[in-house]
């Protein structure tokens, strides 16, 4: 008998140790881990039991239940955090909680080292001799009662939790998937009612012996389903290791799942994810509870640390039905930060004269349509300026392209700050710039560009030792509800463009306005 016990022992304890080793290596998730510590508890256990039956010296067996003590307490609040996080009744464990759990067990293993002084766990021990070995015989104190109720009360809320997800088919397990932990967490409360209750008799360590099969029915569902390994691989390949934030709403718009990347995006913006109703996580966030509530994709804007981060949060219906869809949604939260950035750039280079800081000559063609189209739906004035800096090849030619390339950058600069924000500006040629006023008239118009023509020839223009004076030519053009002959924007620039021409030859430095009562 007893080396028939003692190789089953061997047997577990390989076994057990094997496991720990496995599943403390595929790690990836928090109830793996878990799994994984709840193995190697079990093992110190086993192994504790096993040089507890192959001695007969009291001290030593005493010594090896000390041992078992290091890892015992530890398995039902391990095995409960297994069940609690692998049906996703929570999706982390906070500090408060793992004190929570774990302050029996820690306390139960300094009672157990410290009990010859106070007797409080175990108030006698002895030897008992059974089927020809030696079992170590305990008379229990308060605190080991106190300790195997809470033991007690883990194993069932663990049989609870799995029972329900059994019924519920939770986070769309397979109800196998939960017979294997259900059974697997019964047999050792049966070898708990059975230490209670047969121990005087045989002082035999049933729950020792039935952890061992415990371990084997989660094997089998290991072999049999390998949702330990292949399904949690998925989930974290592609939901939980996921670098885009995925939140999955429910019925109610209740948080039903979200993963670490989802986690770490309310955080930044100081707010805890947890299973309530969206509209009550979100209820001081009313911009993004609307995206949040809304079955459309949206883009979200928040400053982090001072910065501004851009997101896209899209939006996935869950279901086959119409019904289904409406209900249950697919969130998910990327940051486009960079790529905003980038887009950014690139249109600036697109659209913007490099050298004057004004749009080019195609961007601003389009705006000027664009505005010109406004105009004329809402009958509103839009007044052009076409601006020419005088004799500019006279500055090229005298102090060097260099310095012409300041003069214009100078120019560009004085544009945009003399004009409104509202205002278009762009360089449409090498020293031909043009302005959009909106809401302008021509005689509004003409005040402001001659006021900017001043503006202008007061300018100095400091380049190395080199101090240059300029001046620009205006032409004015203006639509109004009343212009009947003005067909696009191409007819204003042109009127525009004629104003200019006469500014020139009138003798440069002028402004010159033309009026479509003038034709």
């Amino acid at each position: 008998m007893k080396i028939i016990l003692s190789l089953y022992l061997v047997f577990a304890v390989i076994l057990t140790q094997f496991f720990a080793a496995y599943f403390f290596s595929k790690g990836r998730t928090s109830y793996r881990k878990a799994f994984a510590g709840v193995v190697l508890c079990m093992s110190f256990y086993l192994f504790g039991y096993l040089m507890i039956i192959n001695t007969n010296n009291l001290q030593e067996m005493i010594f090896w239940n000390q041992i078992q003590y290091f890892a015992l307490p530890f398995v039902p609040v391990l095995w409960l955090i297994v069940a609690l996080l692998y049906t996703k009744t929570i999706y982390s464990l906070s500090t408060r909680l793992l004190i929570l759990l774990f302050a029996v067990p820690v306390i139960t293993v300094l009672v157990r080292l410290t009990n010859i002084w106070h007797h409080f766990f175990y108030i006698n021990w002895g030897i008992r001799e059974y089927f020809c070995y030696y079992s170590l015989y305990l008379e229990r104190g308060l605190w080991y009662y106190i300790n195997i109720s809470y033991t007690i009360l883990c194993l069932i809320s663990t049989i609870v939790i799995y029972f329900i997800g059994y019924l519920r088919k939770n986070k769309g397990y397979t109800r196998s998937h939960f017979l294997v932990f259900l059974f697997a967490s019964i047999l050792p409360l049966i070898g708990i009612g059975l230490i209670l209750f047969s121990y005087e008799e045989y002082s035999i360590d049933y729950a020792a012996l039935l952890m061992p099969i415990s371990l084997l029915i989660i094997t089998y569902g290991i072999l049999r389903y390998d949702f330990l390994e292949i399904r949690g691989l998925a989930r974290e390949t592609i939901f939980e290791n996921n670098l885009t934030g995925l939140v999955v709403l429910g019925p109610g718009r209740l948080v039903v799942d979200y993963n670490k990347a989802a986690e770490k995006f309310f955080e930044t913006i100081n707010i805890t994810l947890n299973n309530y109703p969206i509209d009550r996580i979100l209820e001081h966030e009313p911009k993004l509870l609307e995206i949040f509530e809304s079955e459309e994709d949206n883009d979200y804007s928040c400053v982090i640390d001072g910065e501004e981060r851009y997101f896209e949060i899209d939006t996935m219906q869950l279901g086959d039905n119409p019904r289904e869809a409406s209900i249950r949604m697919l969130k998910s939260i990327r940051d486009v930060t960079e790529e905003r950035i980038i887009q950014g750039k690139l249109k600036f280079l697109a659209t913007t004269d490099s050298l004057s800081g004004l749009y080019n000559r195609a961007e601003f063609m389009e705006l000027a349509q664009r505005e010109f189209a406004l105009a004329k739906i809402n009958n509103e004035e839009l007044s052009i300026l076409m601006l020419d800096l005088d004799k500019f090849k006279n500055i090229n030619d005298n102090y060097g392209h260099a310095t012409g390339d300041e003069v214009i950058r100078v120019f560009g600069h004085m544009i945009k700050t003399s004009f409104r924000k509202t205002d278009i500006a762009g360089r449409i040629g090498g020293e031909e710039f043009a302005v959009i006023l909106k809401n302008a008239s021509l005689e509004e118009a003409k005040k402001v560009a001659e006021i900017f023509r001043e503006s202008v020839a007061r300018r100095k223009v400091i380049y190395g030792e080199q101090e240059i004076s300029f001046t620009v030519s205006i032409g004015v053009a203006s639509f109004s509800e009343n212009s009947d002959k003005i067909k696009n924007i191409e007819d204003i620039l042109k009127m525009a463009d004629n104003a200019l021409y006469r500014a020139k030859a009138e003798g440069r430095n002028r402004v010159v306005a033309f009026g479509v009562q003038v034709e």
